[in-house]
Formats: structure tokens, C-alpha cells, sequence
């Protein structure tokens, strides 16, 4: 009971400043409202309907009798012809519960001559006197009167007998239970019932279900204000720090360059050097995942030469790898020229981060970059023998900001943006990534790119 206060108050807050929760409200409500209109409307239209057809029905019967009770008072039929019509007017029609014959003494009194209670016979009906003067008065049609006995509603009608002269010499009483049509009535008004509840929980849950959306709705905005506030200041930050980047590595190799530095001076150039040139790397980096998740990256696709573009860039890490010891070693498999659909510069920035990386990952042995034809696509594998990974690591190796976390790389400097960079830039670039790897072996990175011809 603490929360359900604040929440409730919550909740109608929630209602007061939303439109659209208005508007479901009012939809709701009128929909609940015709829903209730339709049933109640139908309802009374079959009871109408209901009651007409008894009625007809009931004067029905009594005019078909009254023309054979008439031939039966003035000619004196038998009994029994009597009582196997009266039979089988009730078995055509169950919901009959009362049928009696009466004539009228010199008192004017009804008095019994035949009834399906046969106990009745001889008496006096005096409890229905009232509906028999109505039948006086209205020879040719049969006066009904609907009644409520014992909480059931019933139609009682009576039809006077005339003879030859119009003289009324008798009546027939009939009393009919509308019992059935009324349980299928009562039935379907049930069934409404049920259904305009059914309906109502429905509504109610499509309410809550729209509230929800409409939090999710909210929420969603603000991540996505949020999200671009983010990009626009990585854009920025990325945009502000690339002009102090640049005067510093200037500086940094106009110093090395400069000869007039002792040694402990010329390394901690060099370490400025470096260490600007991985910000700058990192500020690259960032500014690509924005372009990216905002696609906003240019892509200038052209036909090129990519082993060219191959054989350009490697020759950049000759140096580096010489520098650690590793043996850096192009293989091209491919006879005479090929083209492919490509951006020139970022076809470099593939090549660079698969050889940078390589070359980053393995502490001793060989670095090799193929380039062939399998299956008619143009194909670039880097395959290197450094430490390798299990399947496990591979599987978010492609993912934003991933790294492998152990004690092999945890010296090793990264943000785990390239691999997913390259990705992307291969796949806008119309080409597919994948990696084999064997944990202590080393790790293959193959690019494909279909073939122009």
C-alpha cells in the first residue's frame, strides 16, 4: 500500500500531461459506451420481436380452435374429437400450459366444460372473469394480458365462440410460457455480458500496454537525445583536438630531425611522437564511429587496382616490423590485372588497422599478406604467428569497443574500435570480413571484394 499512493499519483499525472493518453480514454469510453448501446438495443428489439410472435401465435391458435370448438357446442361432437385436437395443438406447441373451454351460465358466469386439468371441469373461472368480458368485447380477436406468476413471465389470451347468430355461447382461454424464448434471451444477454467484459479488459490492457509504450516511447526520445548529444561532443572534442595534435607531432619531428639533441633528448621526442600519433589515432577512430553510427561516413566508390594499393601500404610497415624483430612478407598469387568496386582511402585504412594489428599482436615470428582469386573474388588474407585466439574470444571480436583480456594483451594498447571500424568500412565497401584462429598459433584475417570486370 506505500507504493500504490505515490504510484497512482504518478499514474494520473502521467494521464493529465498526455494526449495520447486522453485520447485512448475517450476512445475507450466511447467504445465501451456503443458496445453497451448495440447490446441493449438488441436485447430489446428481440424481446419485442419475441413477444409479437407469441402474441400472433397465440391468436393463431385460438382462432384455428375457435371454429371447431363452435361446431362442437352446436353439434355436440364426441369428447374424445375434442380432446385429440386440444392434444394436438399442445404438442405442436409445448410452451402451452394452460387451455380451457368455458360457456356462460344465465348468471353470465364461465364455467368449466374443458381443461388439460381435468379437475378444473365443472367449476367456475372466475380468477379469469376479467379477460373473458375483454373477449366479449372484442369478438374477433383475442385480448392478451402478460402476467407475472411465481417471478415467470406468462401471455394469456382468451377468444369468445359464437354461434351461427353471433350469439357468444363459450370461450377458449389459453395460457402460453414464453419460458424458452426468454432463456435463449436471458442466454445471449449472458453471453453479451461476457463478452462486454472481456472487452473492457481488453481496453484496459491496450490502456496500460499504451502507457507503456508511451514511457518506452519517452524514454527511447531521451536515449536518442542523449545518443546525439554524445556524438555531436566526440565530433566536437574529436574536431578540437586534431589542430593541437598536428603542432605537437610537428614540432616532435622537427626536433628529431633537427640533429641537435643528445640522446635522452632525441627518445623523449621520439616518445612525443608516438604518443601524439596514437591520439591521433584514437581521435580518427572516434570520429569514424560517429560517421558511422550516424551514416554519415563517405564511401567515393571507383574501380581500383587493389594489389597495388596492397603492395603501397605494406612497404609503410617494413620498418616497424624490422624494428621488432618480425618478418614482414608480401605474397601475390594473382596473374596480370584485376580490378574492384572501392574507396581508395578507405581501402588503405583496411589494410593498415589487418597489418597494424598483425604486427601489434605478435611478439616474434611472421607477419605474411596474401592476395588471390578464390572462387572469381578478389581475396586479401593477413595471417600472423602471434598469440592466437580461442573460439570464445573470436565471438565479439567484431564488436564495438571489444577487447581481449588477458595477461598476453594486457599491455598492449587499443580501444577496440578498429576491427569493428574495418568491418563496417568493408561491408559499406559492398566486401566481407571473417578470422580463423588457433589460440598459440597465430590468426588469419581474410577481406574479399567481388571482381569488375
Amino acid at each position: 500500500m506505500k507504493n500504490f499512493f505515490p504510484s497512482a499519483q504518478s499514474g494520473l499525472q502521467k494521464i493529465k500531461n498526455s494526449k495520447q493518453i486522453w485520447a485512448t480514454i475517450i476512445i475507450g469510453i466511447l467504445i465501451i459506451g456503443s458496445f453497451i448501446f448495440v447490446v441493449l438495443n438488441f436485447v430489446n428489439v428481440a424481446r419485442d420481436a419475441q413477444d409479437r410472435l407469441s402474441r400472433v401465435r397465440l391468436d393463431s391458435i385460438q382462432s384455428s380452435f375457435v371454429n371447431f370448438a363452435n361446431e362442437y357446442l352446436e353439434k355436440g361432437y364426441n369428447l374424445e374429437d375434442l380432446q385429440d385436437t386440444i392434444q394436438k395443438i399442445v404438442i405442436e406447441n409445448p410452451n402451452i400450459s394452460e387451455f380451457k373451454i368455458v360457456n356462460f351460465d344465465d348468471a353470465d358466469r364461465p364455467q368449466v366444460i374443458f381443461s388439460l386439468n381435468k379437475s378444473e371441469i365443472g367449476s367456475y373461472d372466475l380468477e379469469n372473469e376479467t379477460i373473458y368480458n375483454f373477449a366479449k368485447v372484442n369478438k374477433n380477436s383475442s385480448p392478451i394480458a402478460e402476467l407475472l406468476i411465481e417471478n415467470e413471465r406468462v401471455l394469456k389470451g382468451a377468444r369468445v365462440i359464437t354461434d351461427d347468430r353471433g350469439k357468444v355461447v363459450g370461450a377458449v382461454l389459453t395460457t402460453l410460457l414464453p419460458s424458452q424464448a426468454d432463456t435463449i434471451i436471458n442466454r445471449e444477454i449472458n453471453n453479451s455480458i461476457f463478452i462486454f467484459v472481456l472487452v473492457v479488459i481488453l481496453i484496459l490492457f491496450l490502456f496500460f500496454r499504451h502507457s507503456r509504450i508511451i514511457d518506452y516511447s519517452t524514454l527511447y526520445r531521451k536515449i536518442k537525445e542523449t545518443d546525439q548529444m554524445k556524438d555531436d561532443f566526440i565530433s566536437m572534442a574529436s574536431h578540437e583536438l586534431r589542430t593541437p595534435l598536428t603542432v605537437i607531432r610537428g614540432y616532435a619531428e622537427s626536433l628529431n630531425e633537427s640533429g641537435e639533441m643528445n640522446e635522452v633528448q632525441k627518445k623523449s621526442a621520439n616518445r612525443i611522437e608516438v604518443a601524439a600519433k596514437q591520439l591521433d589515432d584514437l581521435v580518427n577512430d572516434m570520429l569514424d564511429v560517429s560517421r558511422l553510427d550516424q551514416g554519415r561516413l563517405e564511401i567515393n566508390m571507383e574501380k581500383v587496382d587493389p594489389i597495388e594499393h596492397v603492395k603501397e601500404n605494406i612497404a609503410g610497415f617494413m620498418k616497424v616490423a624490422e624494428d621488432k624483430g618480425l618478418k614482414l612478407e608480401y605474397i601475390n598469387e594473382i596473374e596480370g590485372n584485376i580490378s574492384i568496386n572501392a574507396d581508395t582511402d578507405k581501402l588503405r585504412q583496411v589494410i593498415v588497422n589487418l597489418v597494424g594489428n598483425a604486427i601489434k599482436y605478435t611478439k616474434e615470428g611472421d607477419v605474411n599478406v596474401k592476395t588471390s582469386i578464390v572462387d572469381g573474388d578478389f581475396e586479401l588474407r593477413v595471417s600472423d604467428s602471434g598469440i592466437g585466439m580461442s573460439s570464445e574470444e573470436q565471438k565479439g571480436l567484431f564488436k564495438k569497443f571489444h577487447r581481449i583480456k588477458n595477461e598476453e594483451t594486457q599491455e598492449i594498447r587499443g580501444t577496440g574500435l578498429g576491427l569493428w571500424i574495418t568491418k563496417q568500412i568493408v561491408e559499406l565497401m559492398g566486401g566481407t570480413i571473417t578470422v580463423e584462429s588457433i589460440k598459440g598459433v597465430g590468426t588469419h584475417f581474410i577481406v574479399t571484394f567481388p571482381q569488375v570486370r
